[in-house]
């Protein structure tokens, strides 16, 4: 009888504590991983315009494409147009 009556008290006292935990742990933990993230694409999005903004004056930038990339533009192969033919 003692057995069961310990029983029953942790089971309501972690019932209890998984619904206090989903109550106020959960939001508050999804709230903090999701700052986390959003700093994490803030600082991301702020040092790529950062490194375009560091040109000094007069600084000149060729880009050159590379051969591969036209390569690949002649391997398409030829376009054939096709007419309907009515049978």
């Amino acid at each position: 009888m003692k057995f069961l009556f310990w029983l029953v008290v942790i089971l309501l006292l972690l019932s209890y504590s998984l619904r206090l935990f989903l109550r106020y742990g959960l939001p508050w933990l999804l709230g903090r991983m999701m700052k986390n993230q959003q700093e994490k694409f803030n600082r991301g999005f702020y040092d790529q315009q950062d490194a375009g903004r560091r040109k000094n004056d007069g600084e000149v930038n060729i880009n050159i494409p590379s051969e591969k990339a036209e390569k690949k533009d002649t391997e398409l192969g030829e376009y054939i147009d096709f007419e309907e033919v009515d049978e």
